[in-house]
């Protein structure tokens, strides 16, 4: 799921690839935002893109 997130996809996206309800995705990615201590997508993609330097 982080992974796909760190492409910049949408919740809804990520709940149909996955066959996950779309409260669950939001669950999985606020907890992925407490984690990685962030607070918005773009933060997620910049977090992902520092490693892949």
């Amino acid at each position: 799921m982080l992974l796909l997130l760190a492409e910049g996809r949408s919740s809804s996206y990520i709940a149909e690839e996955l066959v996950l309800s779309a409260n669950t995705v939001r669950g999985y990615v606020k907890n992925i935002y407490q984690k990685l201590d962030v607070h918005s997508k773009q933060d997620v993609i910049d977090f992902a893109k520092s490693f892949k330097d």
